[in-house]
């Protein structure tokens, strides 16, 4: 009987040395093994077997117990990998603010806020969908920084908010700006192809660029001799003085726009017939 129960007991022994094992059928195997071992330790009074097999428990418990351990690690780093990525990716939705609001004024309010989407200035996509809404208003070739200066100018603020309307009239007036500034530059290095070019290509057109006259405000200004602007009232006389190919009158216009930024003026800040040529 107890040759029986050897034999068996060395086929578990080896069995339990094999890799790739059901974690089931580990724990059967575990469990065997130590129900044959003490029964054979219980039959047999011979201290030197009862060794011999005390060894082969312990072998096969400890290789069972670091077993179980490393299964029991693995699952866990599993599961705290689970969790970070998700808490991660539930921190970031929460944080995440749509600049779209799929909304629009009504009534009254397109006149004081003016038509379009209204856009979230807090919004996390801003930069994308500023882009996106004025991407067809034209700025000079290397007014990139312009562009970008005019669509970062407004306050990231979560809860201040622009009409696509307003947002192009802004992005707009600041585009015709750096065409005035093209122009001088042209002017400036004796280019008159390229100064021609500002004029009657762009400059003239935008007098009636419907961001430009469908958000104007009428007398949004009152002069010093009672006469009365809108907001845009300069486009028009900028346009007229560069087609006549009037520097002075071009500086002079942009002066007293008060619609153009330094900003967005880099050759006219530096002119020395600029009137405000280097003031902040």
């Amino acid at each position: 009987m107890r040759d029986r129960d050897d034999s068996g007991l060395d086929e578990l022994l080896r069995s339990a040395g094999a890799t790739g094992r059901d974690p089931a059928e580990e724990d059967r195997l575990f469990s065997d093994v130590w129900s044959r071992v003490q029964a054979s330790m219980a039959d047999d009074g011979d201290p030197a077997v009862g060794s011999v097999q005390q060894r082969r428990l312990s072998l096969i418990g400890d290789r069972e117990v670091a077993a179980r351990r490393r299964r029991r690690a693995t699952r866990l780093a599993s599961v705290t990998l689970a969790v970070a990525v998700a808490g991660a990716g539930t921190a970031a939705a929460a944080d995440y603010l749509a600049t779209r609001t799929g909304q629009e004024n009504t009534g009254w309010e397109v006149e004081a806020g003016g038509s379009g989407e209204i856009l979230n200035m807090g919004g996390s996509d801003r930069s994308e969908v500023f882009a996106e809404v004025t991407a067809d208003i034209a700025f000079p070739p290397g007014y990139e920084a312009q562009r970008t200066w005019a669509l970062e100018f407004f306050p990231h603020a979560t809860d201040t908010l622009i009409s696509e309307e307003f947002l192009r009239s802004w992005v707009a007036g600041n585009a015709v700006c750096t065409w005035a500034d093209a122009w001088i530059a042209a002017d400036t290095a004796g280019d008159a192809t390229a100064r021609a070019a500002a004029a009657t290509t762009v400059l003239a057109e935008a007098v009636s660029w419907p961001d430009i006259v469908e958000a104007d405000t009428p007398d949004a200004m009152i002069t010093a001799d009672g006469q009365r602007l809108s907001y845009r009232w300069w486009v028009r006389p900028l346009a007229e003085a560069a087609a006549a190919g009037d520097r002075a009158a071009v500086l002079d216009t942009v002066a007293q726009s008060t619609g153009c930024s330094y900003a967005v003026l880099p050759t006219i800040d530096l002119a020395p017939d600029y009137e405000y040529a280097g003031v902040r």
